[in-house]
This record gives C-alpha cells, structure tokens and sequence, in this order.
C-alpha cells in the first residue's frame, strides 16, 4: 500500500507539471553550444534514457570516470534501482530491482558475455573496469528482440568504436598512484585507448585500448557465526565462536579492447571486435578462531554468565606442552593462502546491409571464459584454558586468560583445493526491420546460442594421525610466525584482537611438500572421494529464439508489441558417490517459453515522456542446481543431489513511468514496477518410508536438493533527479546534483511455509551526488546507502543471514592545467565504513564486520 500511494503521488506530480514548463537551456534558433566534460556526458546518458523504447538507464564514458569507482558494479551503483554486494571493499554482483545477481542477463554490445566464476550466473563484474567502455546500459524494460533472460534486467557493456568520436583520431590516456590507511603498499591504475578512421571517406576504423591496475591491500575482519536464541544472554543470543584475521591481498586486472569497423557505403557496414579482462588475486589468511560458547560448553556448570547478560567465564584445561588435548573452549589457528583467476574473452564478428526499406544486422561471436580457484588450508588446534568475553560492544572480545603456545597448538588437518571452471559459449543472432514509414517499423529476427561448461573441483583432505605418537604442533618443527594486532572496529580503531602464534609460511610449506600423505599427514580416503566427485559436473545448454515485434507510432504515441520464443535444451552429466562407487549421471531437460511483451510510449511533449509496458522474462536456474551429481549415503539413509528438471524462474512484469526532461542535462523522473516471479528454487528435504531407491530398501530416506516453490511478488518505487544550475550567477552556475532512490517490496514464500523477501532485494536504495564543471574546475562527491537485504536462508528462520546497510562516500576532483591535460585526486571510502553481516535479522547478531580503510589517488589524464 505504501509504494503505491508514493507512486501514485510521484506520477501525479510529474504529470502536472510536465506541460508547466519547457527546457529551459535550450539554445536560440542558429545558436552553438558546446559543451564538454561533465555535463556532455550526462546529457549523452539521459538523451538515451529519454529515447529509448523500454526503461533504461546509461553510464555514458566520460560519466564513468567522474566518480572513482574501480570496475563496472561501481559504475552502476549510481543508477537508480541498482544495489552493489561487496566483496573485499569493492564491488561485485549487482542486482537489479531487487531481483538476485544471478536472475538478470549480461551483454556485450548485445550478446551474452557469459560468466567465468564457477557454477553461478551471476556475473562478478569486478573482473571489468569500466575505463574502456564507451557506456554501460541497465535496460529494465525489455522488447522481444532482447534475450529472454534477465527479470531484474539486462546489463550491457558497450566498448568504443572509431565512428563514436566527432574527431578521425582520439588518444586518452590516464594513470595514478595512491596511499591506503591499512599498509604502505601503492595501487596503481592506468589505462589507453587510441581511436582512428582513416580512408578517403574516413570509412575505415580502428580502436585500441589497455587498462591495467595493482591493488595491493589489507582487510581487518570479525567473523563470529552460529547465532542460536538463549534468553540468558542480553542479545536475545549466544554465537559458538569469535573468529578474525587479518587478510593481505594483491588484485590485478588487466584488460584490452580492439574494434575494426568497415563502412564501405551509407546503406552497408561490417565490424569485427574483441574484449579480454583477466581478474588474479593472491590473498594470504591466517585466522583466529575460539569456540568459547557452543551448545555444549554453554550448558554446562564450566560457563559462567554474569547477571548483566554480557559477560562472564568459561573453565576449561589447557593442552599440555606436547599438544595433548585439555577440555574446555578449543582454540583453531588456520592458514589459507588462496590464488584465483579468472578471466573472460569475446570475439565477435558481424554487419549491417540495407536494402531499400528493408535493413538487416547479422552477428556472431565466440566467447572463452575461466575460472581457476586454488589454496591449501591448514589447521592447528589447542584447549586454551579459561576464557573471558564480554559482549558490551556490538564488536564483542573472547579471550583466553593465558594463550596457547606454538608447542601446543597440535595439527588437525591439511586440505588442498582446486577448482577449474571452463565456459565456452558460440552465438549468433540476426535482426531485419522493415521500414514502414513515419518512423514506424516491423522488425523480427532469430538467435542460436551454445553454452559448454566444465565444472571441476578436487579437495583431497589429510588428518592427523591415529596414531598418537604420530601427532606434531606448530612449535615441534619451528612452523610458528610471529602475533599480529588485527583491528576490525572502524568505530573504535584502538581495538585490537591478537592473533598469536600464527605461521613460518615458508616452513610451513616445506614441511608439507615432505610429509604429506605420510605418517605425520595421512589422506582421509572418504572425504576425499565425496570431495572430489559430487561437485563435478558437465552441461551443453542451447537455447534457440526467434520473436517479431512492431514499432508502431501515432504522433504522440508509440506503440511496441512484439513475441519471442525460446527454446532451451540441457545436457548435463554429473558424479553420484554411493559409498566407495562413483557413477556418472547423466540427464536432459527440455522447455520452452512464449515471452510477449507491450509497450506504450507517450509523449505529449518534446521534453516529457510518460511509459506503460509488460513483458515476460526468464531466470534459468543456477549451474550448480542442474547436475544430477551428489551423494547417496546406503548407511544413514541420506541422499543429496542436485535437480536437471527444475523449471526456469518466469517473471510478468509490469512498469508505468514518468519522465520530465526540463532543461539540457536534466531529468526527473518516477516509476513503479511490479514482478510476479514464478517457480522461485529452494533447497528442500523431502522424507520418505518404506521407500525404494535405486534398487536399495530404506525404512526412512531423506533426499535433499533443489526445488522449484510456488510464486513470490516484487513491488518497488524509483525515482531520479538531476541538473546542473546553469541559471545561478557566476562561479555557482557549476554545481549540479543527481539523486536517486529505489523503494522495493518483495515477498518469498519457502517451503516451509514462511515468507520472506528475495536475497539481494534492499528496502531502500538511495544516493546523492553533488558534482561542479565551471571552466576547468570538475568536482564530485557522492554518498550512496546499500540498505539491508537478506543475504542467504537457513532453516530455522534464525539462522538467515543479512547484509547490513553499507554506506559509502566518495570524492573526485580535477583541474586542467592545459586544453587536453588534467591533473585528479580521488578518495575512496571516506568514512571508513566496514562491510557488515548479520544472523536471524538481528543487527546485533553479527557475523562480519570487515574494515578496509581509505585510499587515496592522485594522477593525470590527457585526451586529445
């Protein structure tokens, strides 16, 4: 009731004053006016918004560099509708309209990029920095000559081309070096691109580019979990645990663009373009962890809880010099050193011919994309003896009276992870549109894509031995590193948890290469079966489509029906492990999906648009869901697989928006929207007795993997406003402002009868920017509110997990000390926020709280 009581009033108002007013800066009849920077980007991006048929929003070029974001989720955020999860201080999934990461659709130039990270759709957009790109499009509104996939919507990387600069050559180049609050380490960012036309009529062109960036950094994270009710405690609560760790980690991107384009006549083109990203990172994690206040320590007479309900005791007995366990609250020191990779590559190829009223565009493109994710990790553990916590402060303290000892910290286990995930994807697709006249046309047209992915995983696993002279600690083979002071709290940096002994990594290493699968480091031959097989699997998805549409325009009004169908077709082969037998699995599914849509445009005005559309679109289930492969325990009666006969998340949509575009540069604008999304997935358990399954009895069988649930509903409100002040005297006439803010509703019905609302889906979404172009002065601050959004079920209900409100505040200014030369300084992160999570929907219930610091660039650009 409340979105459409607020939409209800935003559209009103833009409707009376709409005829109220004319765009302001509009120029005199035979006047010029030029206009750069800043200001010529954003009115690029809104003269898209404004022209386009669906509901779209444009990250033009030079907007992308007015704010210093590192990759393309950073970009976005700034567009209303759009929320960020982070990852490391940066971010990285984007959804769309409250709609999961993984439910909408990515492009370049118009064809699916794919997705390099692992067994999810959803595209880590971190891996692309937006430097070469000529913009970013969010259509959220889509017509029938648009993929099927995407209920939140379609994100869209467009690169740069020749024919995209008034001038036949273009070079841009830009490079920084910054400082960052948590080490002394410099990140460095530069990137290039040159584009020319050439030929005695400028029909050939050619672009190149190159970016590449160096971020070398630390974080400082707080990670309790396993939040249960206790009315004993103040918080409604107790977790099992504090765990923290200071995590150091390098980032590279590298990243290149090429673009050749032939337009041999005005009636005729051809293009053959290429975009390659790779994304590595190194990270070095050694963790401390303390299970102070599991279920069985903390009913016992050992746990002492102080009346106030936020402190106390626990007993217990330390391990001995030798490592020979004690009781009481145990003590985990692990070490993780992780590399990954991964990197996306598209060749596409194609062409425009016209023919009389008749125009045909015709593409393909290849695409290659990677995921190599490897780590050891290694586990020591000791009892502590007592243990004090306190939890006053939200980031609460659990200590050991006396900390354990390299000599008693004893080996538990050592793993070694692999993963490698390979997507190979051919596509092609053709459009011809029919000239109808008066701007009207007819346009159908068809698409064939081919997905392989490859998905392989290994975690061989090595424990300690059974016999126990056979036992070591980090102190027998000098494998102890010197204590570190970890300071999570962004409210109260002085806080420091101390994380000692950690590790000689070196050491470490060398005494692993020798001893492992030996006495010292036995393999556990069952872990490492179940590791290595279930999560592997094998698909060929193929989707084919073919739609026709209109667009049909009556003066003031257009009209835009049009129908696609899609076909999909999946073969995925799986690994099935009973006991010590493994057993491909291999399994089809076959679907398809009538997809209409409407659209009505109108606009009374040169400068107001009003919009009324519906459509239906496509969520296809996650990878990861689709392959039969699993585990079948004979024993305990348990079976865990996954589902190849899940159907697709089908959305209808509807959308109604106003836009007033009432001066150069400016717009505000409001709409609503309304998803029903049906068949949403759920991991569930069903029971069965008196059962056979493959072949084998079962008195009692649980089998659990993913289902398709019934419906669930999302309802939002968004709304922009932007515009520069060019009516104000002198040097005020340079500030501008854009706001935007999204208000979104969903509900979830679970299986367990419950509602909830979608993962990813934020309340509030909102962000201010104030910006500043007067001659060759460019400013920017913005402050941009994620609001919290439920991050992942549990069953039960307390054991939901939630990202917290993230709030960040970022500046950027330049001046020109030549025509074509700026000097810059950014800021990033301004208030030193910490990304937060939280357990049952209880902000007190935390279980990340991770600090990055500020960081700080300075550097140059030149573009002639």
């Amino acid at each position: 009731m409340r979105i459409r009581l607020l939409a209800a009033v935003a559209l009103a108002a833009l409707a009376s004053a709409a005829h109220a007013q004319v765009a302001a800066d509009d120029p005199a009849p035979g006047e010029e006016v030029v206009i750069t920077g800043q200001r010529a980007s954003q009115q690029r991006a809104i003269t898209a918004k404004r022209d386009a048929l669906g509901v779209l929003d444009v990250a033009a070029a030079d907007e992308i560099g007015r704010l210093p974001d590192r990759n393309v989720a950073e970009v976005i955020e700034h567009l209303p509708g759009v929320g960020v999860t982070y990852d490391q201080g940066e971010g990285r999934y984007v959804s769309i309209r409250g709609v999961p990461s993984y439910l909408n659709n990515y492009t370049l130039n118009g064809l699916e990029i794919g997705n390099p990270d692992g067994a999810t759709r959803s595209l880590p957009l971190d891996i692309v920095s937006g430097q070469l790109l000529n913009r970013v499009e969010i259509a959220k509104v889509k017509t029938a000559d648009m993929d099927g996939q995407g209920i939140g919507g379609v994100v869209n990387l467009v690169t740069q081309t020749a024919f995209d600069f008034k001038e036949s050559f273009s070079l841009a180049a830009s490079g920084k070096a910054g400082k960052q609050q948590l080490n002394d380490k410099v990140p460095v960012q530069g990137d290039v691109s040159v584009a020319k036309r050439f030929g005695a009529d400028e029909q050939f062109g050619v672009t190149l580019g190159a970016s590449y960036s160096n971020r070398d950094f630390v974080s400082e994270g707080f990670y309790p979990d396993n939040w249960r009710p206790d009315a004993r405690f103040a918080r409604g609560g107790v977790p099992d645990n504090v765990k923290y760790t200071e995590y150091s980690l390098d980032r590279k991107r590298i990243g290149a663009t090429g673009s050749f384009d032939w337009h041999p006549s005005d009636t005729q083109s051809f293009f053959v373009r290429g975009v390659y990203s790779k994304f590595t990172e190194d990270e070095v994690r050694p963790r401390y962890r303390l299970d102070f206040a599991t279920a069985a320590l903390a009913g016992t007479p050992a746990f002492v809880l102080n009346a106030n309900g936020l402190t106390g005791t626990v007993a217990g007995t330390p391990s001995s010099q030798t490592g020979t366990p004690g009781t009481g609250p145990e003590r985990r020191e692990d070490l993780r050193l992780d590399y990954k990779s991964k990197y996306l590559a598209t060749g596409m190829a194609g062409g425009s011919t016209e023919l009389g009223a008749l125009k045909l565009d015709y593409e393909g493109a290849y695409s290659r994309n990677q995921t190599l994710d490897r780590y050891p990790i290694w586990q020591f553990r000791c009892n502590t003896g007592p243990v004090n916590f306190d939890f006053s402060d939200k980031v609460y303290s659990a200590a050991p009276v006396t900390e354990c000892t390299a000599d008693q910290m004893q080996f538990r286990q050592y793993t070694k992870f692999h993963q490698l995930n390979t997507e190979k994807i051919w596509q092609s697709k053709i459009d011809a549109k029919y000239d109808l006249g008066g701007g009207s046309l007819l346009q159908f047209g068809a698409k064939y894509r081919n997905t392989d992915r490859d998905f392989d995983q290994d975690n061989p696993t090595y424990v300690r031995a059974t016999p126990t002279a056979n036992r070591f600690t980090l102190g027998q083979y000098g494998l102890g590193g010197p204590g570190i002071c970890v300071q999570p709290n962004s409210a109260d940096t002085s806080q420091c948890y101390n994380n000692s002994p950690t590790f000689n990594i070196p050491a470490l290493q060398a005494f692993t290469a020798t001893n492992l699968g030996g006495p010292l480091m036995p393999i556990d031959p069952a872990a490492t079966l179940l590791a290595n097989t279930t999560a592997d699997f094998k698909l060929t998805e193929d989707v084919g489509a073919a739609y026709a549409m209109a667009i049909l325009r009556f003066g003031a009004l257009t009209v835009t029906p049009g129908v696609r169908y899609e076909h999909t077709k999946l073969d995925v082969t799986g690994f099935q492990l009973t006991g010590t037998s493994v057993t491909p699995a291999a399994r089809t599914n076959r679907y398809g999906d009538w997809l209409p849509s409407l659209l009505v445009n109108v606009r009374p005005s040169g400068n107001t648009v009003f919009r009324l559309a519906y459509s239906r679109s496509l969520g296809r289930p996650e990878y990861s869901n689709l392959s039969p492969g699993g585990s079948i325990d004979t024993v305990n009666g348990a079976v865990s697989l996954g589902n190849v006969d899940l159907k697709p998340y089908r959305a209808d949509n509807y959308d109604a928006t106003a836009e007033w575009y009432f001066a150069r540069g400016a717009v505000l604008s409001a709409g609503v929207f309304y998803k029903k999304v049906a068949n949403p997935i759920f991991s569930a358990t069903t029971v069965l007795r008196n059962t056979v399954y493959q072949g084998v009895s079962y008195a009692t069988l649980a089998i659990t993997q993913p289902l398709n649930a019934d419906r669930g509903d999302i309802a939002g409100i968004e709304a922009q406003y932007q515009q520069q002040f060019n009516f104000l005297p002198g040097l005020l006439s340079g500030f501008g402002i854009q706001l935007t803010g999204t208000l979104t509703e969903s509900t979830l019905t679970l299986p367990d009868g419950r509602s909830s609302t979608f993962p990813n889906q934020s309340k509030y979404l909102y962000g201010a920017e104030l910006f500043y172009q007067k001659g060759p002065v460019e400013a920017s601050i913005a402050y941009h509110n994620t609001g919290h959004a439920l991050l992942a079920i549990g069953t039960p209900s307390y054991n939901d997990q939630y990202n917290d409100d993230l709030r960040r505040l970022d500046a950027k200014a330049s001046v020109a000390l030549l025509r074509n030369v700026q000097i810059f300084f950014e800021a990033q992160n301004l208030t030193d926020e910490p990304t937060r999570q939280y357990q049952a929907g209880n902000p007190d219930w935390l279980i990340q709280n991770e600090r990055y610091g500020r960081t700080f660039y300075g550097g140059v650009s030149v573009k002639f």
